[in-house]
């Protein structure tokens, strides 16, 4: 249709009319350039909201993760060590309170880490639409740092497997119903953290297996140095001071912003 007006008025030598064309022509491009682009930008800013909403709730995840892993070490490090003054002789309890200690002292927080988000960032080469740099950069300090940098847990848990070849089948299937943190424990339950080990915990029906285990505990030399390992090892990581103020710093801001 313009094309068809556009060769009239050419014939016409109406040249007023051919530059108007050209102008509907030209506009009518430029309009439509900047229409797709203003859709692009739209679409950009719908997708930095939603990963970084996605990013903030990964963070705040392992926020609680951090806070549960240095209560629970902490909690583990403790029933080490009280196990191990048992052991030693310089604390005197009962075969049960033993052998529960010494289970507790195996225990480990598994919540593996949550990277979901970053993961995606990275991978699809999108990191640059999180446009809060602070978030940004707290969030590859975390992921980029390994591990084996955060936890110097031994990862062959020596003292674990220490415990499993002294115990028995049945009491262990009763302490870790009875005595370990709660099988249904959630993402983001803080309520459940500061007790999440040390709970008042009993095993009935056991006593003969509780005797015997209690005998092995006192007799094995292999298991005092390797409970003195986990004592430390455990308090090291229930050390989470850095991590810690990192979120805080991070996360409170932006719930202050908001």
């Amino acid at each position: 249709m313009i094309l068809a007006r556009l060769s009239h008025a050419i014939r016409q030598q109406n040249w007023f009319a051919v530059v108007l064309e050209f102008v509907i022509v030209i506009a009518g491009v430029v309009i439509g350039f900047q229409v797709t682009a203003w859709n692009t930008e739209q679409e950009a800013a719908a997708r930095t909201d939603i990963l970084t909403a996605r990013l903030i709730a990964d963070l705040r995840a392992e926020q609680w993760r951090i806070e549960g892993t240095s209560l629970y070490s902490a909690q583990v490090a403790d029933n080490a060590q009280r196990a191990l003054d048992t052991l030693e002789g310089r604390r005197t309890v009962d075969d049960e309170t033993l052998v529960i200690e010494a289970f507790r002292a195996t225990q480990i927080f598994s919540f593996p880490v949550i990277r979901t988000t970053y993961n995606e960032l990275v991978s699809t080469g999108t990191v640059d639409l999180i446009k809060d740099a602070d978030l940004i950069a707290a969030a590859v300090e975390y992921y980029e740092t390994g591990p084996s940098e955060i936890s110097l847990e031994d990862p062959a848990r020596p003292y674990r497997y220490a415990f499993y070849r002294l115990a028995d089948r049945a009491l262990y299937d009763a302490l870790a119903d009875n005595c370990a943190e709660p099988r249904l424990l959630e993402i983001g339950d803080y309520a459940a953290l500061p007790q999440i080990l040390d709970f008042p915990c009993e095993i009935d029906g056991h006593d003969v297996a509780i005797a015997a285990v209690a005998e092995r505990l006192r007799a094995s030399e292999a298991i005092i140095p390797l409970l003195r390992q986990r004592a430390i090892e455990t308090l090291v990581d229930s050390r989470q001071d850095y991590w810690q103020n990192l979120f805080e710093r991070i996360l409170s801001a932006r719930e202050d912003r908001e």
